[in-house]
């Protein structure tokens, strides 16, 4: 089994984590039918992994095989309140599923010891509110056809 290494996702790891994304695109499912679709998703990783919030998991040959997008929640936050991070992709190539590589991708987002929140599309193929309702995240109220979670610390 080759060993999986974790770190803090960078500028460079843009491009990877894109190509990844857009493989995991139709079960999130996530629609990048154009380039201009496509460039925003590729902002909002620049972004993300900007903010130093965001993880990737590696095989052992460097390359990317999973990754957890996070940036602060601007979005109802005013000055010294508590800070909330947004969850807002995350996956795990399917080779490499099934082995704790996005649980531990989101304990390390769990580390910081903050309010993480996300969203989950109810056309979501990848079972994933089932996964976070498995580590630790509760259903909160949603407008629309969402499903919100947040996590607490």
């Amino acid at each position: 089994m080759t060993e999986i290494a974790h770190r803090h996702a960078g500028l460079d790891d843009a491009a990877d984590i894109l190509a990844l994304l857009l493989r995991l695109a139709p079960e999130i499912p996530i629609l990048v039918d154009t380039l201009e679709r496509e460039e925003a998703l590729y902002a909002l990783i620049r972004n993300c992994a900007r903010s130093g919030e965001s993880w990737v998991a590696c095989d052992g040959a460097g390359g990317i095989i999973g990754f957890v997008l996070v940036e602060p929640n601007q979005l109802g936050r005013h000055y010294a309140e508590e800070e909330v991070l947004d969850l807002r992709y995350a996956g795990v190539a399917p080779e490499h599923r099934n082995r704790g590589i996005f649980g531990d991708l989101i304990d390390k987002v769990l580390a910081r010891m903050v309010p993480v929140t996300t969203t989950v599309s109810r056309q979501n193929r990848s079972a994933m509110a089932r996964r976070l309702e498995q580590l630790g995240f509760r259903q909160t109220a949603s407008p629309g056809g969402e499903q919100r979670f947040r996590r607490e610390p």
